[in-house]
């Protein structure tokens, strides 16, 4: 690493030092303006339509995937 790529790292630490507490400051205001039973409500109409159109398949890959890592294995 070069001097200049140094000051210029060291420069991009200290400025994004300085704007931390700035970003906190707005991530805590965002945070406390969240409507939070207004996204349990949506994620919970989501869940339940992913349930009701894109049922659980029959099978997990598990077995499917243990049989090519067998293969795999054989093969080297």
């Amino acid at each position: 690493m070069t001097e200049a790529e140094r000051e210029l790292t060291k420069r991009w630490v200290d400025t994004w030092a300085k704007a931390a507490p700035e970003l906190q400051k707005v991530r805590d205001a965002d945070i406390r303006a969240a409507d939070t039973a207004k996204a349990m409500r949506l994620f919970a109409g989501s869940a339940e339509w992913a349930v009701v159109h894109r049922p659980a398949l029959p099978t997990s890959g598990l077995i499917e995937q243990q049989r090519w890592f067998a293969k795999l294995a054989a093969a080297s």
